[in-house]
């Protein structure tokens, strides 16, 4: 808000134009007037200190006796650098001969922290004599014109007689080989120094000169200012007009990182250009010309005014460094492409480990980089960085051809070490390097084979940490950009790149692309290519659900057979076995397939732990094939631990989570009572897709089984109108989904076999049974061979023969019925054993269509009762131990007892009727008054009390019965119809049992009656 506040107040036009260009052009003007002056005269030669004038006044002579021959007047601006001085202080002793020597970069400040120290020393002893010299006052030549107080050089200077209490200070700018070169006399004027009778304060740029005169001892290191001092230092040279706050100082002083000529120079410019602090620093985030403009070099042929550049020369000139150091250069590169922040040491190679601390040593004696120790790494100094950033971009002249081609050598070195060093998909702190290589890709040559390679190497880590945050289309597109890197399609690394793109689609739901992607695969005979190549057909066969999974199921045995060795990899051969256990149970081998899962998850707990992702998938697997089984505690107890295990080791909102979550949510489907119990497990499930959504698809084969689940949901709580919306919208996408033939796939039969049930119980059995013969049949031909014999069935398939055996049976045709359900129950002994919820609810199917066939003649009908009976009662018995005496199939089972306990006469009348009043009691408390399962059991509890002489209480409960239906469904409804129906015939029973004159009531008669509000 405050930069675009800034930006709209940044003053147009061309008066701060002007001002602006007068401001970067300065030095250039400055420096062309020189250039014109020298070579005019070459005798003339200006100051380059021209605002500070000797105080002669406080000398009264310039002679060389003066005690104080300092050209420069006390700052009384100076600010900070308290530690500085007495470091000083400490390191000068009256009466000796001090060697220091002041070292940092160009425009650090040592001439500011130098000339306070002078006059503060001038104040404490002033008896000491004080003489200065700049780099042009260090030799005599045959051009010399000194400007120095003195009137003299240097090395004439130190021929004269000097005490003990003699202070000289040599000023050596980027000059300090002249104390090196030979005098008029012997020796040379460095040794000269060393021998002076006073004491010798010298300036340098780096450790290295300054150690030379001083020792390692004599140092003293000027560093950056603390922010306190820089801020102020920044306000003071600031104009009255320049507003600013206090974070704005700060952050300026901060950018400039608190170098005092930067902040001066910064000063200069807000205040000449007549602009704010805050639209300065709006100009400078924005603009990267600017800080060269600022602190780059200005013109190759000149050096731009000292007192307001604070690189120049100062703080690195490449071209010179490089001719110098060049085994260095190589380092400053690399720390230049690789963004100079904080840059881990590692990334650094050398032949000989003594050579790499020898240039580390040069570069932070130059104060080029520094180190952190604590972590360890290195950083390049920002107005370094900015130096080479206008070397590197700028138009490079003949006689660098050279160098180019030696920096594209080092440019590849640092993509190879880079990649090499660039975090795996486990580590997080990923920011630095992905800066870096933003950084790098700009200036990366794609022609360069082992450029590709290195690009492509980091790219395939991003993608491997995108897919393990479970951001998966963030991690194909970085597989995408890999593989167009390796355009060479005979590569290894080529065909790792292909391997990771398909895995992602597999993930995805892809399943066409996938296809496409195999069919173009490159042939390579080694094994373990060949061994994932068949793998992933394998899966894509499962996907499609065309082939029965047989080729699937033969696909990973044989996987599993070949990694199983002593010199295969032990992840693979896991994967295999648990490949193969979930193949099979698709396949609704289930035992079989819960032995291969259950070895998979403990290889897979030994090896790699319970918090590896792997183990996690073998959990969810287990749970899924335990479910099937009808194990459902134990089911229940591998989905929490793969959940638990998810959360921790991915996140709450992780695809492997809310996978875990979706599976947990099936089980419970299974065991729900409640109307609560429902209401939950679809938030559950609604807040689980809505997660995966963004990250999978709205399409994806996950995303429509929840949607598909939800409609089940519905179904559970009898909202039947909004399960059908939901069933035809799932079917819809399903017949438009990923799959080569969606009309076949097993996920859609699903859908269709759901719509089924569900028009069974909304309309009847003549809605549903075209559907149910088409599902059946298809269900067969694509999950089984279609024998109908043996061992071939498939638990889908027998669900809608359950199914459609109850609709025929419905529909009057009870021999076919009883064909169809006797076989059902057969195959599902055979397929699941004989304690499954499944089983016994086809037990009491069958139950049920033999009591809607009973024969009149009494031996038979006795022996079939007895047999419904049994199965009943065996039904009963099992579903309450699995679901409890609540669930819905137990209490549907205990209805079928009641209904056959009813068919005994007399006997078993007073049997029924209080078995289907417990079962009333049960749907009330469980799933409330207006649920069908309530109103169905109210209607026969209605009946079982007429037969029992209650007739009054028994007509109150149909009437009951068929006003909430005309509530719930309307009077148009097939289900208001039926209840109507039931009506009729219990007062049609009434009559004929009581004997009496009756009205006979028609269905029409019991509409009208119901519409007048007369029901009751």
């Amino acid at each position: 808000m405050a930069e675009t506040e800034a930006k709209d107040r940044i003053p147009t036009g061309p008066q701060f134009s002007e001002a602006v260009a007068s401001f970067l052009y300065d030095s250039l003007n400055d420096a062309t007037k020189s250039l014109v002056v020298r070579l005019k005269n070459p005798e003339s030669r200006p100051s380059q200190d021209e605002d500070h004038t000797p105080p002669g006044s406080e000398t009264g002579s310039d002679s060389p006796l003066s005690l104080f021959n300092v050209p420069h007047s006390r700052n009384k601006k100076f600010c900070g650098r308290v530690e500085a001085l007495k470091e000083l202080f400490a390191m000068w002793k009256p009466k000796a001969q001090n060697r220091i020597a002041i070292v940092g970069l160009g425009g650090i400040g040592k001439t500011e922290l130098m000339i306070e120290f002078v006059y503060r020393l001038r104040d404490v002893s002033p008896k000491t004599q004080i003489s200065w010299f700049k780099s042009e006052d260090l030799l005599t030549t045959p051009e010399s014109n000194s400007s120095s107080t003195t009137g003299m050089q240097l090395d004439r200077w130190l021929k004269l007689e000097h005490n003990v209490d003699s202070l000289v200070v040599v000023d050596t700018a980027d000059d300090f080989g002249k104390l090196l070169q030979k005098s008029e006399g012997d020796g040379n004027l460095l040794e000269e120094l060393k021998a002076f009778s006073g004491s010798v304060i010298v300036m340098a740029r780096n450790t290295q000169t300054g150690r030379q005169l001083a020792g390692p001892n004599g140092l003293c290191e000027v560093g950056e200012l603390d922010e306190e001092a820089s801020t102020k230092l920044l306000r003071g040279s600031l104009g009255p007009l320049a507003h600013s706050t206090s974070s704005e100082l700060e952050e300026v002083a901060q950018l400039m990182v608190y170098l005092p000529l930067a902040i001066l120079q910064v000063g200069k410019l807000i205040t000449s250009a007549g602009m704010t602090v805050a639209q300065f620093l709006y100009l400078y985030k924005s603009s990267p010309s600017m800080k060269l403009r600022l602190f780059g070099k200005v013109d190759r042929f000149s050096n731009p005014d000292p007192r307001f550049s604070v690189t120049g020369q100062g703080v690195v000139d490449v071209r010179a460094f490089r001719s110098e150091f060049p085994d260095a250069t190589r380092i400053l590169f690399q720390l230049y492409y690789l963004g100079g922040d904080l840059v881990p040491l590692a990334l650094f190679s050398a032949t000989d480990p003594l050579d790499m601390l020898i240039i580390m040593f040069i570069l932070k004696g130059h104060f080029f980089v520094a180190e952190v120790g604590s972590s360890g790494t290195y950083t390049l100094h920002p107005l370094v960085c900015l130096a080479m950033q206008n070397l590197f971009k700028s138009v490079r002249p003949e006689t660098d051809k050279e160098d180019v081609v030696q920096e594209r050598k080092w440019f590849e070195e640092i993509m190879i070490t880079f990649s090499e060093w660039y975090p795996d998909a486990e580590s997080e702190d990923r920011a630095w390097w992905r800066t870096c290589f933003a950084h790098i890709l700009n200036d990366c040559d794609l022609q360069v084979n082992s450029l590709r390679l290195a690009i492509a190497k980091i790219h395939r880590k991003e993608a491997a940490y995108f897919k393990r945050r479970g951001g998966y289309l963030d991690a194909l597109r970085m597989t995408s950009l890999a593989k167009d890197v390796l355009s060479v399609s005979s590569t290894a690394e080529h065909l790792g790149v292909l391997q990771d793109q398909i895995e992602l689609l597999d993930i995805l739901g892809r399943y066409r692309e996938i296809k496409s992607a195999l069919e173009i695969y490159p042939v390579d005979e080694e094994e373990q290519t060949v061994l994932w190549r068949k793998r992933i057909q394998a899966r894509l066969d499962q996907a499609q659900g065309v082939d029965r999974y047989d080729s699937a199921i033969t696909t990973f045995k044989l996987i599993s057979d070949a990694r199983d060795g002593p010199n295969n990899s032990k992840t693979d051969l896991l994967q295999s076995i648990d490949d193969y256990g979930w193949a099979l149970m698709l396949k609704g081998c289930c035992q079989e397939a819960s032995i291969k899962c259950r070895s998979a998850l403990a290889g897979r707990t030994s090896s790699f732990g319970i918090s590896h992702t792997d183990t996690l998938s073998s959990l969810r697997h287990l749970s899924c094939n335990l479910r099937l089984q009808g194990k459902y505690e134990e089911a229940l107890q591998y989905a929490h631990q793969a959940i638990r295990g998810s959360e921790i080791l991915l996140g709450t909102n992780h695809p492997t989570t809310l996978l875990a979550q979706i599976t947990k949510c099936k089980i419970l489907l299974a065991t729900a009572v409640t109307t609560e119990d429902l209401d939950n497990l679809e938030a559950l499930l609604v807040n689980s897709a809505n997660h995966l959504t963004p990250i999978i698809s709205d399409n994806h084969p996950v995303i429509l089984t929840c949607r598909s689940d939800r409609a089940l949901i519905k179904q559970r709580l009898g909202k039947y109108a909004a399960a059908e919306q939901m069933n035809r919208a799932t079917l819809l996408s399903r017949e438009s989904g990923p799959w080569e033939h969606s009309q076949r796939n097993p996920d859609t039969l699903t859908s269709k076999h759901q719509l089924t049930e569900l028009l069974f119980l909304k309309e009847g059995a003549k809605a549903a049974d075209l559907l149910s013969e088409e599902v059946c049949q298809l269900r067969t031909e694509v999950l089984t061979s279609g024998t109908l014999k043996e061992e071939d069935f498939h638990p889908d398939q027998l669900s809608s023969l359950h199914l459609r055996a109850m609709i025929l049976s419905e529909l009057g045709q009870h021999n076919e019925a009883l064909e169809e359900i006797s076989l059902v129950l057969e195959a599902r002994l055979s397929l699941l054993g004989a304690n499954h919820s499944d089983v016994y609810s086809t037990q009491t199917s069958k139950a049920e269509i033999l009591r809607l066939q009973l024969p009149s003649e009494t031996p038979k009908r006795t022996m079939m009762l007895n047999e419904i009976d049994s199965l009943n009662r065996t039904a009963l018995d099992g579903l309450t131990q699995i679901f409890g005496s609540q669930h819905q199939s137990t209490l549907r089972a205990l209805t079928h007892l009641a209904l056959g306990r009813s068919e005994r006469g007399k006997d078993g009348h007073e049997e029924a009727a209080s078995l289907l009043g417990v079962a009333y009691i049960a749907y009330r408390n469980s799933v409330g008054d207006e649920h069908p399962e309530t109103s169905w059991a109210k209607g026969r509890l209605a009946d079982a009390l007429g037969r029992v002489g209650k007739w009054d209480e028994g007509r109150r409960l149909w009437r009951e019965c068929v006003g909430g239906w005309a509530r719930a469904e309307g009077v148009g409804s097939y289900l208001y119809g039926r209840a109507c129906g039931g009506l009729e015939r219990f007062l049609a029973r009434e009559r004929d049992v009581m004997g009496r004159e009756m009205v006979v009531i028609g269905k029409e008669r019991v509409r009208e009656v119901v519409r007048s509000g007369k029901v009751e």
